[in-house]
C-alpha cells in the first residue's frame, strides 16, 4: 500500500474560516485585528469605527518559517510597533512584504516608505514600526526567524526599510516565487517542505544582495561580502579585532580600512553598532527578561559595562537600564490587572 506524503495543511488557515464576511459588522474590524496579531507578531492597532470590514487572513507556519495572506478593503487603518508590543514577541522575524494590490505607507527609523502593487520590502519585528493601510490592500509576507536567516544572510539587518521593485530581473523571479509559495504553502508535503523553503531563503538573500550590489557598486565586492559576514558571525568573540579580521582574509588593516570606505562606516563603528543592535533587541525581548544587563552586553563582545552603556546611549539616546525600564513599565501599565 502506497502512504501518500503528509502535507502540512493542518497549519495552513483556510480563507473561508478567517474571512471576516460571515461575522456581524460590527465585529468584523475586531476580529480582523486580532487576525493581524495571530498571523504578524503584536500590534498596537487604531481602532476605527467602520460600518463593515470585509477582509480575510490565511497564515500558515512550519519551523522557522511563516506565510502569511492578508487583505483589507478599508484605507487607514493604522497599526504600531513599539517596544511594548516587541516585548509581547517570544522570537524575533524578518518578514518581506509584497503588495499585489492596493497600498501601505510603513514608517520605519522615522522615515516613510510607500509601497504599491509590484514592490516589496524587507521589515525586522524587532525594530519599532508602524503601518497604514491604502484602499483594496492584499499583501503577501513570508516570515523568517533572526536566527535561521542570519545563517544564510548576516548583513540582512542592513536591507530593512528599502523597497524594491519586483519589475524586472531577479526581483521579479523572486516576486512570483513568493506568489507561487503563497498559493501553495499548505499543500507541501512536510519532507519537502523545508528543503523548498530553505531554498526560498536563499532566492531572498540573492535578490537583496544584488539588488543592492546594483545600487552601490561596493558591494560588488565578494572580498567585502566575506568579511562582513565573517563580523556578524562572530559578534560574540572578545577576539574580534581589526587586525584579526584582516588576518583571517589575508589582507592589511589599510586595504580592510578602504573596503569598509564606501559604507560610510569604520570596521570597528560597524562591529559596535552590529553588536549594539543585537543587546538592544535582547532587552526589548521577554525572552530574555531574566538576565542582567551586564551580561547581554558580555555576551556581545562588550568586555566594560560603563563603556557599553555610553555606547548604547550614543546609538539609541537612552541607557541601557533606562531602555529596559521603559519596556517594562509601558508593558506593565499596558497589561490587565
Amino acid at each position: 500500500m502506497t502512504i501518500e506524503p503528509r502535507a502540512i495543511i493542518s497549519d495552513w488557515k483556510d480563507s473561508s474560516i478567517w474571512s471576516t464576511q460571515r461575522l456581524p459588522a460590527e465585529r468584523q474590524f475586531d476580529r480582523w485585528c486580532d487576525f493581524v496579531n495571530e498571523a504578524h507578531s503584536h500590534w498596537s492597532i487604531r481602532r476605527e469605527p467602520y460600518d463593515i470590514f470585509p477582509a480575510f487572513i490565511r497564515e500558515g507556519r512550519f519551523g522557522d518559517f511563516r506565510m502569511a495572506s492578508l487583505t483589507s478593503a478599508q484605507s487607514r487603518v493604522k497599526g504600531t510597533r513599539s517596544c511594548v508590543e516587541i516585548a509581547q514577541d517570544a522570537e524575533a522575524f524578518y518578514n518581506i512584504i509584497y503588495i499585489v494590490n492596493g497600498s501601505e505607507c510603513l514608517i520605519i527609523d522615522g522615515r516613510e516608505i510607500d509601497l504599491r502593487p509590484g514592490n516589496f520590502v524587507l521589515w525586522d519585528s524587532a525594530r519599532p514600526m508602524t503601518f497604514i493601510t491604502g484602499e483594496n490592500l492584499h499583501q503577501v509576507t513570508l516570515a523568517v526567524t533572526h536566527d535561521r536567516l542570519h545563517r544564510v544572510f548576516p548583513q540582512a539587518g542592513d536591507f530593512v526599510g528599502k523597497p524594491l521593485s519586483a519589475a524586472t530581473g531577479l526581483n521579479r523571479l523572486f516576486a512570483n516565487h513568493l506568489l507561487s509559495l503563497d498559493e501553495q504553502f499548505g499543500e507541501l508535503p512536510c519532507d519537502q517542505a523545508r528543503s523548498v523553503l530553505d531554498s526560498s531563503i536563499d532566492f531572498l538573500a540573492a535578490t537583496l544582495d544584488s539588488s543592492n550590489c546594483s545600487a552601490d557598486g561596493v558591494f560588488a565586492s565578494e572580498l567585502l561580502r566575506k568579511i562582513r559576514r565573517y563580523i556578524d558571525q562572530n559578534l560574540e568573540d572578545f577576539d574580534l579585532s581589526i587586525s584579526n579580521i584582516a588576518a583571517s582574509h589575508g589582507i592589511s588593516i589599510r586595504h580592510l580600512h578602504r573596503l569598509f570606505q564606501g559604507l560610510d562606516t569604520s570596521v570597528a563603528r560597524y562591529i559596535v553598532k552590529h553588536r549594539l543592535d543585537r543587546c538592544k533587541h535582547e532587552l526589548s525581548s521577554s525572552l530574555h527578561r531574566r538576565a542582567s544587563i551586564t551580561d547581554i552586553a558580555f555576551r556581545w563582545g562588550f568586555t566594560d559595562s560603563g563603556t557599553f552603556s555610553k555606547a548604547f546611549r550614543r546609538e539609541f539616546g537612552m541607557t541601557p537600564r533606562d531602555f529596559r525600564a521603559a519596556a517594562k513599565v509601558q508593558g506593565a501599565i499596558s497589561t490587565p490587572a
